[in-house]
C-alpha cells in the first residue's frame, strides 16, 4: 500500500514522501527501512513526538488496533510507530526528512584553533557543543552567522562527518576584505573564549551514500575543502574504487596542503593526485580551468562510470561541464553547488 507523508511549509511548497507499508509493519518501521526519517523518542519514555495527523486512508492505530477511516471520523491524530495501514493513505507530519536531506540546525561553537597557513589561507577548528551534534554530508557547507553582518558567511566543510571538529579553509589576502573580517572576528572570538553562531548543512553536491561508482574531483583554490571532507570520508569508509584528484591553482604556494595530498597517494593505493599549477601572475586569467579538464580528459578515457565533483568559480564549473559531458559524461553524473544558484548565460 502506498502512503504519502505531507510536510507543509509556510513559506515554500510542501513536501511529499511517498513508500510502501504492508499491513504487518508499522508507518514508522516501513519509513525507516526506505531512508525517511521520522522524530521519535520512545526509548527515553517521551511519546507522541511521531505523531502525524491522518488525511485520507484507513488504519489500526493504538494500543488497542483501534480502526480509524479518514472518510468516516475526519482528520485523525494517530503515532506513527503504533499505526498499521489498512489502505492506502496520506498524512500530515510537522518534522519528516527524506533520504537525502538533513534537517538544518544552528549551533554554538567555540573556535578552537586559528592556523595561517601559506596563501593567505587560515585553518579554522571549530568545536562542536557536547553530545548530539548536527549531522551533515560529506562535501556540504555551513554559514558562520557573523553579527556585524545581515547575510551569513558561507564555507565548505573540510572535515568529515562524525567528528566533534569542524575544519573550515578561509582564504584571506590582503585584497579580500571580506573574508579578512570573518577571520578577525573569529580570531576575536577565540581569544575572548567566546561561542561562534554557525547553521548547517547546505548544499546537494556531496556524498548522501557511499557512491558505487569511481570518483573524480576538481578543485580549484580553497574548493579543495570540499574535497577533503569526501576524501577523508571514503578513506574512513575503506571506499574500494578509484578517486583521482585534480587541484588547480595560479602559482606552485597557493597549492596550501599539497603535502596532505601527496601523503594520501602514498597512503591509498585507489587514491591519485594530479596538481595543475598554471604559474600565472594574473588573478583573473583561466589557463587553469582548460588546463584541469584537459588533465581528466587525458587520463579517462572513458567517463561513462565515473561521477564528477567540481568546486570553483562558475566559470570554472560550467567549462569542465560542457568539456567532460562532450567527452561522454552523462550530465546526471556532474555535480557541483554551483549550478543551484548560477545560470549558464551568465558565464558564457
Amino acid at each position: 500500500m502506498n502512503i504519502r507523508l505531507i510536510k507543509k511549509q509556510a513559506d515554500s511548497p510542501h513536501k511529499y514522501y511517498d513508500f510502501e507499508c504492508s499491513q504487518n509493519e508499522s508507518l514508522y518501521d516501513a519509513a525507516e527501512q526506505v531512508g525517511i526519517k521520522l522524530p521519535i523518542s520512545c526509548k527515553n519514555g517521551v511519546c507522541h513526538i511521531c505523531r502525524g495527523e491522518l488525511q485520507s486512508g484507513a488504519v489500526l492505530t493504538g494500543g488497542q488496533n483501534k480502526r480509524v477511516d479518514a472518510s468516516k471520523d475526519g482528520t485523525t491524530e494517530i503515532m506513527l510507530c503504533r499505526t498499521w495501514p489498512e489502505s492506502s493513505c496520506e498524512i500530515e507530519v510537522k518534522s519528516v526528512y527524506g533520504p537525502k536531506e538533513l534537517p538544518l540546525k544552528k549551533v554554538a561553537c567555540q573556535v578552537e584553533s586559528i592556523e595561517l597557513n601559506q596563501a593567505h589561507v587560515y585553518q579554522i577548528q571549530l568545536s562542536l557543543p557536547a553530545g548530539k551534534s548536527p549531522d551533515f554530508f560529506p562535501g556540504q557547507y555551513l554559514s558562520i552567522n557573523f553579527p556585524a553582518r545581515d547575510d551569513p558567511a558561507y564555507f565548505s566543510i573540510a572535515s568529515r562527518p562524525g567528528l566533534r571538529l569542524i575544519e573550515l579553509h578561509i582564504q584571506a589576502d590582503p585584497h579580500l576584505e571580506s573574508a579578512l573580517e570573518i577571520v578577525q572576528y573569529l580570531q576575536t572570538q577565540h581569544e575572548q573564549n567566546s561561542c561562534v553562531s554557525i547553521s548547517l548543512p547546505f548544499g546537494e553536491a556531496c556524498l548522501h551514500e557511499p557512491p558505487s561508482k569511481s570518483l573524480i574531483l576538481m578543485a580549484a583554490g580553497t574548493g579543495f575543502a570540499q574535497m577533503k571532507s569526501m576524501i577523508e570520508y571514503l578513506h574512513f569508509i575503506d571506499y574500494k574504487h578509484s578517486i583521482s584528484l585534480y587541484w588547480a591553482v595560479r602559482k606552485d604556494e597557493d597549492m596550501y596542503l599539497k603535502v596532505l595530498a601527496e601523503t594520501w597517494e602514498q597512503q591509498y593505493t585507489n587514491f591519485q593526485f594530479k596538481p595543475i599549477i598554471a604559474d600565472i601572475d594574473d588573478r583573473q586569467g583561466l589557463d587553469h580551468h582548460d588546463q584541469m579538464s584537459d588533465a581528466v580528459l587525458n587520463d579517462h578515457l572513458d567517463l561513462a562510470n565515473s561521477l564528477v565533483f567540481v568546486s570553483g568559480s562558475p566559470k570554472l564549473v560550467f567549462s569542465a561541464m560542457d568539456a567532460l559531458t562532450e567527452s561522454g559524461l552523462p550530465e546526471t553524473q556532474f555535480y557541483s553547488d554551483v549550478l543551484a544558484y548560477a545560470k549558464r548565460s551568465d558565464f558564457k
